[in-house]
């Protein structure tokens, strides 16, 4: 069976992750959630490689699913996950940078 889709339960939240594009119509994999009815999706971008996206679909499992909602502990909304998110991306870059 060829599957686009995979629904994960993760730290009280459903982690849909799906085959698509991107907004630049590019191969993509979704990564979705909800937080008080408003939708947060990741697209990761794979350009024109879609054996890339479909492995990529192959390979995430609960581990991943774990490690994504794990950063949303104690977020309402879908703005605050998102500035959870970019909070830890400045961190990580600023770990990289030393």
């Amino acid at each position: 069976m060829e599957r686009f889709a995979k629904v994960f339960e993760s730290h009280g939240r459903q982690i849909l992750v799906r085959k698509g594009e991107n907004s630049d119509g590019d191969a993509a994999l979704n990564i979705s959630t909800m937080f008080s009815g408003a939708e947060m999706t990741i697209s990761l971008g794979f350009g024109d490689n879609d054996e890339a996206m479909d492995k990529a679909l192959d390979t995430f499992e609960q581990e991943q699913a774990d490690h994504f909602t794990e950063q949303f502990e104690g977020q309402t909304s879908a703005f605050e996950a998102f500035k959870s998110l970019t909070s830890r991306a400045s961190e990580d870059d600023e770990d990289y940078d030393e």
